[in-house]
């Protein structure tokens, strides 16, 4: 839950809201601009409360999502009906925004369980996108942005460099391209879409010139940690595809054994949330290394098996 209390100041016109998930703000002279914005109509509605609180002498012209998960974007409706300010997003991303069901489908791989008790088919508000992003540069009066693509986690993801000009110093804000020692120790498998596409966007954000680093989930951190950082999402990713290489080499394996296998060597007793983003990741993770020609698959019983190529 966003509380006014976890604001946290990072330069003098940029900072971020500390909660489950991690929401950016800029101070562009009297106006303010938020990136993401939580994942409920109640994070939302207490982000609202909070500006109105610290910054009550200005209005908010923009939420930026980073991308179309719900956690992401579920505040949206909410700040939009309060500031009436946009939202901006995207491009790809903005379909999910708009139409919160289809992050759900994917996840199960078909058209997903009504069940609201389950956090992973839990469905936002729709929200309409304003205006649809892809890599740009914008100036605006005490701040300049710079969006830069991620994907990997998900399709069309967007992380967003804000720099001060008061003091030239830059944040970026790396939505989930980027998960921080937190993330990674407690769920070490995170939700994937594409595992090599998520090692060359931490590659490009190692590249890009920044002061201070936000991950959606975890600790802000500065340069000097961005390298040891980086490694550890890698190593992350390359650990999950070793692990997935030893199940199938030690036995042919469906895409369901090598769920029960991986939640098994991280000593998890899945929940019916983990069953479904855990599984989504792995059959990511499984069509990568198969169009790496490092998986291959056969027909056996009428069940589709993989093992290594040979």
């Amino acid at each position: 839950m966003i509380v006014q209390d976890s604001f946290q100041k990072l330069t003098n016109n940029i900072g971020f809201f500390r909660g489950s998930t991690n929401v950016g703000l800029a101070v562009a002279g009297s106006t303010l601009f938020l990136i993401d914005s939580g994942d409920c109509n109640k994070d939302g509605e207490a982000l609202a409360k909070a500006i109105r609180s610290l910054f009550p002498d200005k209005s908010l012209r923009a939420v930026i999502n980073t991308h179309g998960h719900s956690d992401h974007c579920g505040g949206n409706l909410a700040l939009k009906e309060e500031f009436s300010c946009e939202i901006w997003a995207p491009k790809a991303e903005s379909m999910f925004i708009e139409n919160p069901y289809l992050a759900l489908d994917i996840y199960w791989g078909g058209r997903h369980l009504q069940d609201d008790r389950v956090p992973a088919f839990r469905q936002i508000a729709p929200c309409p996108v304003d205006r649809q992003l892809e890599e740009t540069e914008m100036d605006e009066d005490s701040i300049s942005f710079k969006t830069i693509a991620l994907p990997g986690h998900f399709y069309d993801q967007l992380g967003i460099i804000v720099t001060d000009k008061s003091c030239a110093q830059s944040v970026c804000f790396m939505g989930d391209a980027f998960f921080g020692i937190e993330m990674i120790k407690r769920y070490w498998i995170p939700f994937m879409q594409d595992p090599k596409l998520f090692r060359q966007s931490v590659t490009r954000i190692e590249k890009e010139g920044a002061d201070i680093f936000v991950p959606s989930h975890g600790n802000f951190f500065y340069r000097n940690k961005l390298g040891a950082m980086a490694e550890m999402n890698v190593i992350m990713t390359l650990e999950a595809e070793s692990l997935i290489m030893k199940i199938v080499k030690k036995k042919a394996s469906s895409c369901e054994e090598i769920l029960q296998a991986v939640a098994d060597y991280a000593g998890l007793d899945m929940k019916l949330s983990q069953y479904v983003l855990i599984g989504s990741t792995i059959r990511s993770y499984i069509s990568s290394l198969y169009n790496e020609g490092r998986l291959l698959y056969f027909m056996e019983g009428n069940r589709l098996l993989w093992k290594p190529a040979e």
